[in-house]
């Protein structure tokens, strides 16, 4: 277990407007509120013994850990991705989920050092506590990218679920950490206008509870990822989706090896 300092809205606000970053050095994300970082314990969910019914798997927690080597020696390959890499998970979530259909759409490249994002154009870690879509956004998210196959798979469970991997091995500082849905009220989330420069649309914020549980996975490699849902049909996705956010460990090696990662987002259909 390790204490850290997570980044919440400080109180709860009506339409917050969370402004994503562009790519390169100077990459940072603002947001119209205030914000305020709470102390919070992060359980290392790799050690059963320090909370052995706390994490249970995606079903039940949100989240899972997966081994899952890749092929790929190059992610800001396109081609890679698209015929190797997109290939791999899709197959690698139907194993997981027993889904029938599986569309990825898309994928980011973060990094935490800024040389690193300027001379590979990615973005920065994501250090506030969110969560990806919001009842609204999952299904106008359905809409835009599946048009007019979105109104029939609208109406059967759907899931949209992301699969982050680290590209550095291992991660010393800046892992990924997941917060338990089972520990998540639905009046801590808030549903926020998301700006970029070529898209708008909704994601979820949230306010501090002292009774959020907090998990990571120390020293993730390469040849691991974790698929976490970001949206499920199933009660419009409110509580039933992993808030997450980008942690700095308080034990990091001073020369700690810049985070690398990339995530990809995947709509997951069920019969």
């Amino acid at each position: 277990m390790i204490r850290t300092e997570v980044q919440y809205l400080s109180e709860a606000s009506e339409r917050p407007v969370y402004y994503a970053s562009g790519p390169g050095r100077n990459a940072q994300f603002s947001i119209d509120q205030n914000m305020k970082y709470f102390p919070v314990e992060v359980v290392d969910a790799r050690d059963r013994s320090l909370s052995p019914n706390a994490f249970d798997g995606q079903d039940a927690s949100g989240f899972d850990l997966i081994n899952s080597p890749s092929q790929v020696d190059n992610f800001l390959d396109k081609q890679q991705i698209e015929t190797v890499y997109e290939k791999e998970i899709e197959a690698l979530i139907k194993a997981h989920t027993g889904a029938y259909r599986v569309k990825i759409f898309d994928h980011t490249v973060r990094a935490s050092d800024p040389e690193l994002r300027e001379s590979k154009q990615v973005r920065e870690p994501a250090t506030l506590v969110h969560n990806d879509y919001t009842a609204t956004s999952g299904f106008v998210c359905l809409n835009e990218n599946l048009g007019d196959e979105a109104q029939a798979l609208a109406k059967t469970r759907f899931q949209i679920i992301n699969i982050w991997r680290p590209l550095v091995d291992p991660v010393e500082n800046f892992p990924l950490a997941l917060c338990d849905v089972r520990s998540i009220d639905e009046n801590d989330v808030v549903d926020a206008e998301r700006r970029a420069p070529n898209h708008t649309g909704e994601i979820m914020l949230a306010t501090y509870n002292p009774k959020h549980r907090w998990f990571y996975f120390s020293n993730m490699r390469p040849d691991e990822v974790l698929l976490f849902k970001t949206f499920d049909s199933i009660d419009q996705g409110r509580t039933t989706s992993s808030i997450h956010t980008a942690i700095e460990l308080p034990d990091a090696p001073v020369n700690a090896k810049p985070r690398e990662s990339i995530e990809s987002r995947a709509f997951v259909f069920y019969q």
